[in-house]
């Protein structure tokens, strides 16, 4: 059985990529410069506290365990992998934006926390409805 993609396929899709890499990670940074919150270093954990690591890495590794078993029972299904994933990134935003509502000093810090949560959430839904016009079905 072999897959084919439709026409187009690859060009819309470095256009979807490119849209979500804005949205989830160019209009942040601006937001936070804009809105005087806490500049963020980049590929760096960032935690606030004790209580905050330990919060992070417990979702962390749910997650990873939540992913691995998705992957080996929707093996020819990549949606649950994604929603998954999704999830995942929705729930360490939705942690970050509460710690730092909770325990820090900068007001705005939370606020760019929840618009980027909202980014995210908004992209991600985006790519999945995306991809689901998409369907790659088996050629025979």
């Amino acid at each position: 059985m072999e897959y084919s993609t439709p026409p187009g396929f690859w060009i819309e899709f470095i256009i979807v990529m490119g849209a979500f890499a804005l949205l989830a990670g160019g209009i942040p940074p601006l937001l936070r410069r804009w809105m005087g919150a806490d500049k963020k270093k980049r590929f760096s954990y960032n935690h606030i506290n004790d209580f905050h690591k330990k919060g992070d890495w417990m979702i962390r590794i749910t997650y990873f365990i939540t992913f691995l078993m998705v992957v080996v029972i929707y093996t020819n299904n990549p949606l649950p992998t994604l929603i998954t994933l999704a999830f995942s990134a929705i729930s360490q935003c939705g942690f970050q934006a509460y710690v730092e509502w909770k325990f820090t000093e900068n007001r705005s810090n939370y606020k760019v926390s929840l618009i980027e949560l909202n980014l995210i959430l908004a992209a991600l839904v985006g790519v999945i409805l995306w991809l689901e016009l998409y369907k790659i079905s088996p050629q025979g």
